[in-house]
């Protein structure tokens, strides 16, 4: 399977800084995901909701369009509401989505949204998750997370305070982590 990075597309904001996304404006900003690449707001795959502030980008969620494409998935009510509350924190940042477009094998189409699950979306929204968790630890992703917030491997995931065991150091290396 081939997956394809998109974006980030800004996000529109209200006066108060919150996304603000009714039924027209949330057209019109699938329109401008269409005029970067024809299709990609009906692809599934997975999307990264993030802040860009301060010449950074921090991912706050991360999630898949599998049974629903990138236009009925990522930005629902429910989804909104999540980035919202990262926004009214106090937290300051450009709201914007990333988007991995799943392309059919062979051909460079985006995949089609399946009530069949595509089990490499799945597979690579918990690594998305992984690397989003590591990057930031208040990710808002729930699910996926519960053993990634608790698993403690040294020089690789939760690494403790204190200096690293040699085997730890050498793992690193031989890993490439």
């Amino acid at each position: 399977m081939r997956y394809y990075p998109y974006g980030p597309f800004e996000l529109p904001r209200s006066d108060d800084n919150l996304i603000f996304l009714e039924d027209g404006e949330r057209s019109l900003f699938w329109e401008g995901v269409e005029t970067e690449e024809c299709w990609l707001s009906n692809a599934c795959g997975c999307y990264v909701f993030a802040l860009r502030s301060g010449g950074g980008i921090l991912p706050w969620y991360v999630g898949k369009a599998e049974r629903q494409s990138f236009k009925n998935e990522a930005l629902t009510p429910d989804k909104i509401r999540k980035y919202n509350q990262t926004l009214a924190s106090g937290i300051r940042g450009t709201p914007v989505l990333y988007l991995y477009a799943r392309a059919t094998p062979g051909k460079l189409q985006f995949s089609r949204p399946s009530t069949a699950k595509h089990r490499d979306i799945g597979f690579l929204e918990r690594s998305l998750i992984s690397f989003a968790l590591d990057r930031n630890p208040d990710l808002l992703n729930k699910q996926e997370t519960a053993l990634l917030r608790t698993l403690v491997v040294p020089g690789w995931l939760n690494t403790p305070q204190g200096k690293l065991s040699k085997a730890a150091t050498e793992l690193k290396s031989v890993m490439g982590y």
